[in-house]
């Protein structure tokens, strides 16, 4: 069961690493030694970058198990306009959702996939500051199921089943 403060098990020992990283201005400060913390879930693990001067967001990091899975590197991409997937601006809309309420944001996605075949994720977003002023998010995901890739990245349909923001 997924509350205000516990999100799905696989994902439930990032939240207490989150909230015991020191803090910054009331969010903790992105350090590249941070990753090694990380190391059980970096192949599931995304990073959004948002300049502090404005310009689009992008993804700095997108883990081997999410490329595996669209056949797609996201790495480099804008956040709006990464994917032409149906469904992708909505779930692409929770990082900015994070970045701006500095909270934890977890959501349970299903993939539809052609052929009528469909995949479920758990994904917790967590919010961070950077030393130059830059903001990031931390996404990390977790398949209830591995399957095989044979679908155009495009082919697929993304939409948010359930959703929190965490405290």
């Amino acid at each position: 069961m997924v509350t205000a403060d516990h999100p799905p098990a696989l994902l439930q020992p990032l939240l207490p690493w989150w909230r015991a990283l020191p803090r910054e201005g009331g969010l903790p400060l992105w350090a590249g030694d941070l990753v090694f913390d990380l190391k059980p879930w970096l192949s599931h693990l995304l990073m959004v970058r948002f300049a502090r001067d404005g310009l689009d967001a992008r993804y700095t990091l997108y883990g081997s198990a999410l490329v595996e899975f669209t056949g797609c590197d996201l790495t480099g991409r804008g956040l709006r306009d990464a994917s032409k997937s149906p469904g992708f601006t909505i779930t692409a809309a929770s990082y900015i959702t994070a970045r701006d309420s500095g909270r934890p944001y977890w959501s349970r996605v299903r993939v539809d996939l052609p052929g009528g075949e469909k995949i479920r994720y758990d994904r917790l977003l967590l919010p961070f500051c950077c030393a130059d002023g830059d903001a990031r998010v931390l996404g990390a995901i977790r398949f209830d199921e591995r399957l095989p890739r044979f679908w155009e990245v495009d082919d697929m349909r993304l939409s948010i089943e359930q959703e929190a923001l965490l405290t």
